[in-house]
Formats: C-alpha cells, sequence, structure tokens
C-alpha cells in the first residue's frame, strides 16, 4: 500500500479510530493502524475503500474477522466504509453501546469496553476531550 493511500485513510478519518472514535493524540503509546476491512485472507484488496484507520486495541481484537456471534445467530461487524457510525453506535457516558445488532456484536468483538478502555475514556472526560463531536 503506497504513502498516498495512507494518507488519504488518516485524513479520512481526522486522526481518529473509525471503530471506537478514540483520536491518535489520546492513544497512549501505539501508533493508529491502516486497516483492511475485509482482510487480505478474505480476498480484501489494498483499495482505499477497504482500508480504515484502527486504533491497536480495535485493530488486535478485529484481526481477520468479518462477523461475530450473539446467541445463535452471526451478524456482520462495522464496515466504517459502507455504514455510519451513529446509526450503529452511542455513548453512555463513557460506555460505547450498540444500537444495532452490528454495532452491538462489533462492541463485543473488538472488545470496546474492556475495563482499561473505559477508564481511558473517564480520564479523558474529565479532561473535556471526551465524548468526540
Amino acid at each position: 500500500m503506497d504513502a498516498a493511500v495512507r494518507a488519504l485513510v488518516w485524513k479520512r478519518a481526522a486522526h481518529r479510530c473509525e471503530y471506537c472514535q478514540l483520536h491518535q493524540l489520546d492513544a497512549d503509546f501505539f501508533s493508529f493502524h491502516v486497516e483492511h476491512i475485509v482482510a487480505k485472507q478474505h480476498f480484501g484488496s489494498d483499495d482505499a475503500d477497504n482500508l480504515c484507520l484502527a486504533c491497536a486495541e480495535c485493530n488486535l481484537a478485529k484481526g481477520p474477522n468479518l462477523s461475530g456471534r450473539i446467541g445463535n445467530r452471526i451478524y456482520p461487524l462495522f464496515d466504517p466504509r459502507k455504514q455510519k457510525w451513529k446509526r450503529h453506535f452511542h455513548w453512555d457516558h463513557t460506555i460505547l453501546v450498540g444500537k444495532t445488532l452490528t454495532g452491538r456484536v462489533t462492541v463485543q468483538v473488538l472488545n470496546m469496553n474492556a475495563p482499561a478502555r473505559v477508564m481511558l475514556r473517564e480520564n479523558l472526560f474529565f479532561e473535556g476531550r471526551f465524548p468526540p463531536d
């Protein structure tokens, strides 16, 4: 993937994780990743339409997953290129809540409300830097 595509992904995301909305400046030591929404092993491409910006926590939890399970049913993960974030998620103070089944399964698979992640959002809240606009 070339530098121009990487720069496009960073700019389009406004330096925020497209899953949990964390800003790169608020991330603790790790640089964000340009992430394949559909992994190459599932025949995803390096086209900008298949790429998003993801914090290390979201990207590592997502891995090559395309879906998750709630009960006995499989639901697709949120796709930042094809879906609107506000349709699938909302903030309940510092807890990310899935509004749809896709949102719920994405929160679950990406472990978006892990204690350390909620604590970071609490700290950002008290500093006036959370929730994101």
